[in-house]
């Protein structure tokens, strides 16, 4: 379980938060379409092979934005779960007017991008004339869509690190953009010889602004650094908070070391004629407890005993469970992640000040470095103090400090300490049971009680009060069967 989620521009294997650069799902190319009901023939597959040739093409009624997905090659159907689906069928069953009411583009904003992307003679002009990979533009058109801002705006929030005039969904999505080695040799040699940059479609002239930019990806990345560093924070600092505090709590866990008492106790008496006799356990044995059954009933197990014991004989030690509040937290955290969490905000900070002392005079960064960099301070510190405390209760265990992480050993307490409360409660469950099963047993007794001591004092009389010639010498007071054998309760209500 990883748990750390910060937002980083920097590719590597650690559970940062990637800066996800996500392409926008819509995107608004129109077409001009003929009314609902024109179809073209479904095409089928190729008399010799069962590739599938081409889909029917739907004429719609209005102008609909295009989904932006990429597409499975018809070759590669074969097996996955595409090749039993029809869609066909789906669309017969829909009410598809419906659809296009709901999604048809609205009248005021139809004719501007198809105006700039279809009907402007500069760009299908220069088209041949791109700098980029057809893949790359596709993209880049994706991104300027999507900020809807000019070049020179975007140039001047870069240039200031001014998040409120680039969002940090734009930043993070621009960072995508920054021209490659091989893109900036063709955009610094287009600048050399001079060319006018209206000579080339609208997503290179885009990118080309971009290449312009000083620093422009280690902006980019102090824009996102500055504009993920509270949440970053506000999801590190509790995770280094856990571990310190459950750390401490079950070394000073008096409780837990009665329970592990008992454990280790009920271990050596059962394995001791076997397999002699154990000083200590790892803490993974714990997780053994719950799968040791009772032969005599399958539904008991160790760990119900253990609990019926602490309950019975150790009720000081049940708080134990208590007193590890955060070890669900502390269960989730690898110290080697968080450390490579912490490297990450520590070098956007070092990245911070060093823009800040290119460009002394940028009002909102010298205060955010003033305001961040002791915080960073603070957590560094802490996180020493996390590391050094879980040394101790890894040693406190006796498991290998280079290779036990919280989210192994705490996990391995936190399942203990569900499994005990759980087995505890069902063993109060079953004392309920049998109480309840006892009452019954008991409130039937007094009728018995009554009814034998009426017919006990009948008989005395009669044998006390009848003449004595008339007395047979074998006759003798008759005591109901099982009346001497009742044990009578303490109160009879």
């Amino acid at each position: 379980h990883h748990t750390s989620h910060l937002h980083t521009t920097h590719h590597h294997t650690s559970h940062l938060h990637t800066t996800h650069h996500h392409t926008s799902h819509l995107h608004t190319t129109h077409h001009h379409t003929s009314p609902l009901h024109t179809f073209t023939p479904h095409l089928h597959t190729h008399p010799h092979t069962s590739v599938p040739q081409g889909k029917r093409t739907i004429q719609t009624k209005h102008k609909l934005p295009t989904l932006n997905w990429v597409a499975i090659a018809p070759t590669q159907l074969s097996g996955t779960v595409f090749s039993s689906l029809d869609d066909e069928k789906v669309l017969q069953a829909l009410n598809m007017s419906e659809f296009e009411d709901t999604f048809k583009m609205k009248a005021q904003t139809a004719d501007k991008p198809e105006k700039s992307i279809k009907s402007d003679p500069t760009v299908k002009k220069a088209t041949s004339n791109t700098l980029l990979e057809p893949n790359r533009a596709r993209n880049v058109a994706i991104t300027r869509k999507k900020i809807a801002s000019s070049h020179d705006s975007i140039r001047q929030a870069i240039t200031q690190l001014d998040l409120g005039a680039l969002q940090l969904e734009f930043a993070e999505l621009l960072i995508r953009l920054v021209p490659n080695e091989e893109e900036m040799k063709k955009f610094q040699q287009f600048v050399v010889e001079r060319q006018n940059p209206k000579s080339l479609p609208v997503d290179d002239r885009f990118m080309l602004e971009l290449s312009l930019i000083d620093r422009l990806k280690s902006r980019l990345q102090i824009m996102i650094f500055m504009g993920n560093f509270e949440d970053d924070m506000a999801v590190l600092t509790p995770q280094v908070d856990s571990v310190i505090a459950t750390s401490k709590a079950v070394v000073s866990c008096n409780s837990l070391k009665q329970v592990l008492e008992v454990i280790l106790a009920l271990g050596n008496y059962m394995n001791s004629s076997k397999r002699g006799g154990v000083y200590g356990f790892k803490l993974q044995s714990l997780d053994t407890l719950a799968d040791t059954r009772s032969p005599q009933d399958p539904s008991l197990t160790l760990m119900h005993y253990v609990a019926k014991v602490v309950r019975e004989t150790y009720p000081q030690a049940l708080s134990f469970a208590g007193e590890l509040i955060y070890i669900e937290k502390a269960s989730a955290v690898s110290l080697d992640l968080l450390a490579a969490d912490i490297r990450t905000l520590v070098q956007g900070m070092k990245e911070a000040t060093s823009e800040l002392l290119a460009t002394k005079h940028n009002k909102p960064l010298k205060e955010f470095c003033l305001q961040t960099e002791p915080k960073i301070t603070k957590l560094e510190a802490d996180f020493k103090v996390a590391k050094e405390v879980f040394t101790e209760v890894v040693q406190y265990f006796g498991e290998n400090v280079k290779q036990t992480q919280p989210n192994t050993l705490f996990s391995v307490l936190h399942r203990f300490t569900a499994a005990f409360k759980k087995a505890d409660t069902e063993n109060l469950a079953r004392q309920r049971l049998q109480l309840t099963k006892e009452k019954k047993t008991v409130d039937v007794l007094p009728q018995i009680y009554d009814g034998a001591i009426d017919v006990l004092i009948t008989e005395m009389k009669n044998v006390a009060f009848r003449s004595a010639p008339n007395r047979k010498k074998t006759q003798s007071i008759v005591i109901p069967e099982g009346l001497l054998s009742c044990s009578f309760p303490k109160s009879v209500s």
